[in-house]
């Protein structure tokens, strides 16, 4: 098996932790009370009682610490897969409406299932133009997911505006329209362009995730320890993006030769 070159064993590193991040705070977060309500909330429709949250985020706790001191083996990334597919599956057929949250509840697990195949293949040969292409993609779906999300943002509940009201004198629901749009031209010139206007536009993209983190974090604190993790999932987003930029500054030129 070829090994990975150091900067390619550093990138996947700093993803793993990310990654590790989610499971290991999902997990922790039953430890508070708001965590064990919306947790049991989520149960309920299944007839499920509340020691099975506990069970599942010991779980988490194990699985967070095997990714982040271990490679990602096949076997491993398909447990994750399947576990955020199956969360998000079960999400959607009892609280669709979670798609359209503008802290991006759903939406940012795509972005996760994207990270964790570039790590299976950081860990075996590096980068690799596949690699690359799959870093990017995964950190554009969720601008674009997330801008056609906010065009149908009237409907949702007032509360899951705060964050915009908090910062805006305008209506809410309207400002996030507009950011909707503006969200899914960011996620298709991450595509589209290249060089620097590309790493311009991931540059751009990482201030807008920080800065979202900080405002939730002042509006609603508790929001770090929501079992569905609108805050938590963006750790591994910015890190994401941030390798994506330094992957535009190592990308070979258009015109050299591929080997």
């Amino acid at each position: 098996m070829r090994t990975a070159p150091p900067s390619s064993r550093i990138d996947a590193d700093w993803l793993r932790a990310g990654l590790a991040f989610v499971w290991l705070a999902t997990g922790v977060g039953v430890l508070y009370p708001e965590y064990r309500r919306l947790g049991a909330e989520s149960l309920a429709p299944f007839g499920l009682p509340p020691w099975v949250m506990v069970v599942t985020c010991v779980g988490e706790i194990a699985l967070g610490l095997r990714v982040l001191f271990g490679r990602m083996d096949a076997w491993l990334a398909w447990l994750q897969a399947v576990l955020i597919v199956g969360f998000t599956s079960l999400l959607t057929a009892t609280q669709p409406g979670l798609w359209l949250h503008p802290l991006g509840v759903l939406t940012k697990n795509l972005p996760l299932l994207a990270i964790i195949g570039v790590l299976c293949r950081l860990d075996r040969r590096g980068w690799d133009a596949r690699g690359e292409w799959l870093q990017r993609a995964g950190m554009a779906v969720i601008w674009l997911t997330d801008g056609v999300a906010a065009q149908f943002l009237y409907g949702l509940p007032d509360r899951g505006l705060a964050p915009v009201r908090a910062v805006v004198p305008f209506d809410p629901a309207l400002t996030v329209r507009v950011l909707g749009v503006l969200s899914a031209a960011s996620g298709l010139a991450v595509l589209a362009l290249r060089g620097r206007p590309r790493q311009a536009v991931l540059l751009a993209q990482a201030a807008v995730l920080a800065a979202v983190a900080v405002v939730a974090s002042f509006v609603d604190p508790l929001l770090w320890v929501h079992p569905f993790g609108p805050l938590t999932k963006s750790v591994p987003l910015l890190i994401g993006t941030w390798i994506a930029c330094r992957g535009v500054r190592a990308s070979p030129r258009p015109d050299a030769p591929v080997r």
